[in-house]
């Protein structure tokens, strides 16, 4: 907004030096947000000197702020009569319009301010909020090519004063979903992505990677920092992100025309020349900065699902070849054919218009390489495999089919014409697909490291792309408590606390130098909390509130550099930490013996038990009822009397020692039991047990995870399912281990335990939603409980109670649409800056 009209000399007001005055009070009190003052200013104004420009705008303006829609469309049209060139009349007026619903009225308002002033930058904002795109004029195309990057044989090269010069890519994935938000609802504010740049570039980063289009905010950070710090660039590989396309047909006419816009919208915006219209999903606005002098690289689509690319193919099966200015294929897959022809579409785009070109790649996954893999059979060779074996087929599992259908860009090969050239991308994990770590070959390569899969797979990859720079666009490992996925040389998908987590995304980045690539791209910058992970994806509802809260049980959350946590530092209970903080939550129920207190925040529920030391023979026994008190398991672990209400889990504190169990009914995930046979853990979650169910028999089952199902390979190998025990809690202090769940503070005397909402089968604190029932019919159940009841018994000896505090009131902790958080670097972060600044 403007309110800076020009106050022109009113000859004919005597009291024209007042009313000046008066539109100065206003526009003071409006900027310091006090619009009632500054509505009566502005009125003052106008009864002075009626007409006089800048009051009834100003006053329309204050008028708006207060709420009064009708009242500032009234004045703002009065201002407008009087002068059809104030342009923050019309500006006010098409607000007013939009805040009533009047789409139409706005966009007329909006577009004439900009016809009244050109660079009224809020109006064209607003234009482009409601979906309206203006024109911009076309920019003059330069007479010569603009190639800042090339591939050069299997490197990237970058160019510099000194020519030429080889570049190894030192990347970092930017994800933008602080916790609360969406993925589509990016930072806003400038200062946040300078804030974060100038971080990446501190840990020796000299690529950021992006998926999607970001907010203008971003490429004006990135543009301004690579201008003021020449020996810290950060250059950019811009994604170009693609949905699935209707009925697997990536030539649907409709969807490629919108991914082809995608394309120009990315090229238009990486050279400052773009405005883009509000989509639901996608950034927008006017995008002036030019990065396109240090953008590296374009990188398009996804990964892709490998259903799609087997349904493609069998769709278009005589689209085998492609010949275009810039790429071409002389044989291989239409899902390859087409992969060539948008990257030769894009780079047409950026020629055409800017006369620029730079390297270009698709992304691909080890789901989708062109490597033959024996240990991993396609769903059809599984069925017939079991059907050999006699074993029934599986109809629960949900997973891709990982070596069925492949995408080779080595295929592809640039034409002259293309000056920036062509590269490999793969997103590559240590864990998984299965293949990885079960085909023996891999197993027998040693890294710097010793003994890896994950270099034995690399080398591999690269083998089969001579010529080529080969990227890994996206590596790395979680620091969360849940472990998704099992690997031999111990890189799981998750289980590491942040120390691990530094140490092994440190072997995984050396171990991609060492293989020859071309470089990697870190995945991610920070926690996401929107994401979800197989094992607890079905646990996580509603799903569109998992941003509302952090689950440390989801790997996909936990891969930041930059954690991000729930609570408030200022009053966050810490394992180890201050006992005051712990002693300052809710007192829940006390006796003579043993006193209870509990929190939470948007990741843990906290208790905290002051009484006898869990040493010398002595232990605590803790029940915790999560929905309905006259249901569960009413005897706990230890004990031989029942308890008055019904508990869905249990922990046992003693010494160092620490266990959650759960009530087998209740564990949404199969538990291994003797007798079963090798197959038996084919399946993953667990389907048919009533949560509603009574006990009184005092039996607990642990909570283990089948991480890595029981498969068989093409040759007829079979190989165990792997898993992991999630009910051991690690004992000591969050400055030990940022897994801890338990802590003895002696000098407190406190017993101190934080538990993972997402190990409750809490499946949404925000809004107190929880697991009630495992159908057969309709799987996983979910309602809002009234609260969680506690009931705590110290052993001197198994059975032999000492004292029993009985549940009392239940603890309802406050519900939220925003979480509270606070972020600080991990050890990853540091890790990593120390490797980078030794290349």
């Amino acid at each position: 907004m403007l309110l800076a009209a020009v106050l022109l000399v009113h000859s004919l007001c005597p009291q024209d030096s007042s009313a000046r005055a008066a539109i100065e009070r206003g526009a003071r009190a409006y900027r310091a947000d006090q619009p009632e003052v500054a509505a009566r200013a502005y009125a003052v104004a106008d009864s002075l000197c009626p007409g006089i420009p800048g009051a009834k705008t100003g006053l329309g303006f204050a008028l708006l702020r207060l709420g009064r829609l009708r009242d500032a469309g009234a004045s703002f049209r009065s201002a407008g009569t009087a002068d059809s060139m104030d342009a923050d009349a019309s500006y006010g007026l098409g607000l007013v319009a939009r805040r009533l619903g009047h789409r139409a009225e706005a966009v007329t308002a909006f577009e004439r301010a900009l016809r009244v002033a050109p660079g009224y930058e809020d109006a064209l904002t607003e234009l482009l909020a409601l979906g309206v795109t203006p024109p911009l004029p076309a920019r003059l195309r330069p007479a010569s090519p603009q190639v800042p990057a090339r591939t050069a044989g299997e490197r990237f090269e970058i160019h510099t004063s000194a020519g030429w010069t080889p570049f190894y890519l030192r990347g970092i994935n930017l994800g933008a979903a602080l916790p609360g938000k969406f993925p589509a609802e990016f930072p806003q504010a400038e200062s946040t992505y300078t804030r974060w740049l100038s971080l990446m570039a501190a840990a020796h980063a000299n690529v950021v990677r992006v998926y999607t289009v970001h907010p203008p905010v971003f490429y004006r950070a990135l543009r301004d920092w690579n201008l003021t710090h020449a020996d810290q660039v950060l250059w950019l590989i811009q994604g170009v992100w693609a949905e699935p396309p209707p009925h697997n047909d990536y030539d649907d006419p409709a969807w490629r025309t919108d991914f082809l816009g995608e394309m120009r919208r990315v090229v238009d915006l990486i050279h400052g020349h773009a405005l883009i219209g509000a989509r639901p999903g996608h950034a927008y606005g006017h995008y002036d900065a030019d990065v396109s002098a240090h953008t590296l690289a374009f990188l398009v689509g996804r990964e892709w699902e490998p259903s799609t690319i087997v349904a493609f193919d069998r769709l278009h099966p005589g689209d085998t070849t492609f010949a275009g200015r810039f790429l071409t294929l002389p044989h291989g897959t239409p899902a390859d054919r087409w992969m060539a022809a948008q990257c030769d579409s894009m780079l047409g785009l950026e020629w055409d218009l800017y006369h620029a070109s730079r390297p270009i790649a698709y992304t691909n996954w080890p789901t989708l390489d062109p490597l033959r893999h024996p240990t991993e059979t396609t769903a059809a060779e599984e069925v017939a495999l079991r059907r050999a074996w006699g074993i029934p087929a599986n109809p629960s599992l949900k997973e891709y089919d990982n070596d069925a259908v492949v995408l080779d860009a080595s295929l592809v090969h640039a034409t002259p014409a293309n000056l920036g050239g062509w590269y490999v991308s793969y997103h590559a994990y240590p864990y998984y697909p299965d293949f990885m770590n079960l085909d023996s070959a891999y197993g027998k390569a040693r890294s710097s490291f010793g003994p890896s899969h994950y270099y034995g797979y690399l080398l591999d990859l690269k083998a089969h792309y001579p010529g080529l720079p080969v990227v890994i666009a996206e590596y790395g490992v979680p620091s969360s408590r849940g472990d998704a996925h099992r690997q031999p040389e111990g890189l799981d998908h998750g289980g590491h606390d942040e120390q691990a987590q530094a140490a092994y995304d440190v072997r995984l980045t050396t171990e991609i130098k060492e293989a020859g690539l071309a470089g990697g791209v870190l995945f991610a910058w920070i926690d996401e909390w929107f994401k979800h992970n197989w094992p607890v994806i079905e646990l996580e509802t509603p799903a569109e509130r998992t941003r509302l809260w952090h689950n440390a049980m989801d790997a996909e959350q936990n891969y930041g550099l930059l954690g991000e946590y729930a609570g408030d530092t200022a009053t966050l209970p810490v394992l180890g930490g201050d006992p005051g903080k712990w002693r300052g939550l809710t007192s829940l129920a006390h006796d003579d013996a043993v006193d209870l207190r509990v929190g939470s925040d948007a990741a843990y529920l906290y208790l905290a038990i002051e009484g006898r030391p869990p040493a010398d023979g002595v232990s605590y026994v803790v029940g915790i009822d999560t929905y309905g008190r006259n249901q569960g398991q009413f005897l706990l672990p230890g004990l031989h009397t029942p308890d008055s209400i019904g508990y869905e889990f249990a922990l046992t504190l003693a010494d160092s020692n620490g266990r959650m169990w759960v009530a087998p009914w209740y564990s949404p995930y199969l538990v291994p039991t003797p007798g079963m046979g090798p197959t038996a853990l084919d399946a993953f979650y667990q389907y048919g047990a009533h949560v509603t169910a009574t006990s009184r028999t005092g039996v607990w089952d642990s909570m283990w995870v089948t991480s890595n199902r029981w498969r068989i390979g093409r040759d007829g190998r079979s190989f165990p399912a792997a898993g992991a025990d999630r009910g051991r809690l690690r004992f000591g202090t969050e400055a030990a281990s940022t897994l801890s769940d338990w802590y003895w503070d002696r000098n407190a005397g406190l017993i101190e335990v934080r538990i993972p909402w997402g190990l409750l089968n809490v499946t949404d604190p925000s809004s107190h939603r929880v697991l009630t029932r495992i159908s057969t019919r309709s799987g996983f159940e979910t309602d809002t409980t009234g609260g969680f009841r506690f009931g705590v018994a110290l052993l001197r000896a198994p059975g032999v109670e000492t004292d029993h505090l009985a549940p009392g009131a239940a603890y309802r902790w406050p519900g939220w649409e925003m979480p509270v958080s606070h972020e600080r670097l991990k050890a990853a972060y540091f890790a990593i800056r120390d490797l980078w600044s030794t290349w």
